[in-house]
């Protein structure tokens, strides 16, 4: 049985662990059912696939009004069969997860990898990708550190447009630019993650280590995934919208950013 480092923490992320200790304007996380805040799903639909011959569980939770999932599950069925099946053998859960507006405010995220997350219909290792808003153009300050020069220069190689102004960093996404971001960047970023834990095998080691290293084995892994499938010619792709499969799977198609007519009311 493969060991969880955080199978047994639930702090991780949390302000028990020291985070947001300074922000009183913080995101409510109950713990009453012993849940994290990105466990607590509206309603989800919960949708199978095969990946590498294995099941796949998709947790497609409902959207606001301005906002959208920018990947179809069949976009990202396509790049995980691009990626090794032993780099992603043991994740078999994706949750599309609609973000509380508190959540945007404090901390915009494309994704995250849960070693074990937790929820009423599964449980296991878990690759979490955010809904996002994409009518708002987002406002950086223009003093960055070096992680989040980084992420800037990263947007602009996937398309949003970055404007400099006296005070704040102006960047304007489209739905183009964010599934750009999120599919064939946060997406391999995450599986890096679970490589690197897999490949130390050691929780207590892979959770000593710090978190600068993680994001930098996780970055090349990405960078090197999609340094590779640009050569070969196999992203980018277009969007992958088959009006069955959503259907099958109950799904409604107004809740992605790929629905016919969708860049009309950005």
């Amino acid at each position: 049985m493969m060991n969880n480092p955080t199978r047994r923490n639930r702090n991780i992320g949390t302000s028990k662990q020291g985070r947001g200790k300074q922000n009183k304007f913080r995101i409510a996380d109950p713990w009453w059912d012993g849940k994290v805040f990105y466990e607590r799903l509206h309603h989800p639909v919960t949708v199978s696939r095969t990946i590498h011959d294995a099941p796949w569980t998709f947790l497609v939770e409902p959207v606001l009004s301005d906002f959208a999932h920018v990947c179809t599950i069949d976009d990202i069925c396509k790049v995980l069969h691009l990626l090794p099946a032993d780099d992603v053998a043991g994740i078999n859960i994706v949750v599309l997860r609609q973000p509380k507006r508190k959540e945007i405010i404090l901390n915009r995220v494309w994704g995250r990898l849960v070693y074990y997350y937790e929820s009423d219909l599964i449980q296991g290792p878990a690759i979490i990708l955010e809904a996002q808003t994409i009518r708002k153009h987002n406002k950086w300050p223009k003093s960055l550190k070096p992680e989040a020069a980084r992420e800037l220069e990263q947007l602009a190689q996937d398309g949003h447009q970055i404007r400099y102004g006296r005070k704040h960093i102006e960047i304007i996404s489209s739905y183009a630019n964010c599934r750009a971001t999120q599919l064939y960047r946060t997406l391999p970023h995450e599986v890096g993650h679970y490589v690197d834990y897999q490949r130390i095998k050691n929780p207590v080691a892979y959770e000593s280590k710090p978190d600068q290293e993680k994001e930098i084995f996780a970055h090349r892994y990405a960078e090197g995934f999609t340094e590779q499938a640009l050569r070969e010619g196999r992203i980018p792709f277009e969007s992958i919208v088959i009006r069955e499969n959503f259907e099958r799977d109950n799904l409604d198609i107004g809740w992605f950013a790929a629905a016919d007519g969708f860049e009309s009311k950005t």
